[in-house]
Formats: C-alpha cells, sequence, structure tokens
C-alpha cells in the first residue's frame, strides 16, 4: 500500500531560509521569506511561519517581535564562540 505524506519534509527549507536570512545582515521580514518561498523553492509561503518557529526552537534564529506576523524581522541567532581544541586534543590529530 502507498503511504501518503499530506505535510513534505522541510528540512531541505530551513537549511534555505537560514541561507537566505544569512545574506542580510539585517534580518528578513516573514513576506519576504514568503516571497522567497514561493519564488525560488518548491514550497508554499504558508509553510514558512512553522518554518521560522522551527529555527527560532532550534537556536538559529531570533524574531522581533517573538509572535510571528507580517511585522516579525528573523535574524541569526548570535553564534557561540568556538573552542580550540586542547592541546592534548591537537596531539591526537
Amino acid at each position: 500500500m502507498l503511504d501518503l505524506v499530506f505535510e513534505p519534509d522541510t528540512a531541505p527549507l530551513r537549511r534555505i531560509l537560514h541561507d537566505f536570512i544569512s545574506e542580510a545582515p539585517d534580518g528578513r521580514t516573514i513576506p519576504e521569506l514568503k516571497r522567497y518561498a514561493l519564488l525560488e523553492t518548491v514550497y508554499r509561503p504558508a509553510q514558512v511561519i512553522e518554518t521560522v518557529r522551527q529555527l527560532r526552537k532550534a537556536g538559529a534564529v531570533t524574531t522581533e517581535p517573538r509572535a510571528i506576523n507580517a511585522k516579525t524581522r528573523v535574524n541569526l541567532a548570535a553564534t557561540p564562540p568556538t573552542t580550540r581544541p586542547s592541546a592534548e586534543q591537537g596531539a591526537l590529530w
């Protein structure tokens, strides 16, 4: 029997939107993200809001205001500082 999935996997959309947001120093608005999804991807604009929520929950982006609507600006989250491996770990590699 064929299993039908009504909602596609949006992991690729999360990566696509994350990259698109990263290209703008001031972030992107929800209408910009919806338009980009419509014109540049196979995903529907309606999937953008849930995808932004997933990105925010994962700590990849921040939204201002927190409630996601047409006036929401989405920015990349501050990246934590990278830690360098200890000298002992460096010797192992």
